[in-house]
């Protein structure tokens, strides 16, 4: 398991934590302010999904796995007076997977791969 912690550091403190969230969001083009964590919210205010059972009834012990989107970056910014340094560390999107042990989830996604790894041992073809 890995705990993301979203952070802001600036240079600058008239820089604000939304600031940067705004810019990289415009950044990446594809998600909005609201869609990234926020320094101080935790990762429990995410919706979770309940542990379910295998959807082909397969026996055996289960494992939820929740995955995000981490962005980790550094980055500066020119302005009239100054040059502001910083970094941000956040996350956006949610997915999930429901997976038995002992049965390969028969997947690319290194995500699910890993998360399987980590509970289950070593997948076997």
């Amino acid at each position: 398991m890995r705990n993301i912690v979203p952070q802001v550091s600036t240079s600058d403190d008239r820089v604000s934590a939304h600031q940067v969230l705004a810019a990289l969001a415009k950044h990446l083009k594809r998600w909005d302010v609201e869609e990234l964590a926020t320094p101080g919210k935790e990762s429990a205010d995410r919706q979770r999904y309940p542990a379910k059972a295998d959807f082909l009834g397969h026996a055996g012990r289960f494992v939820d796995a929740e995955g995000v989107q981490v962005v980790d970056a550094s980055f500066t910014v020119t302005c009239p007076d100054r040059d502001v340094y910083g970094s941000v560390t956040t996350w956006f999107g949610h997915t999930g997977a429901s997976l038995a042990c002992g049965v390969n989830p028969h997947t690319k996604e290194a995500w699910i791969q890993e998360a399987y790894q980590l509970t289950c041992g070593p997948l076997r073809s």
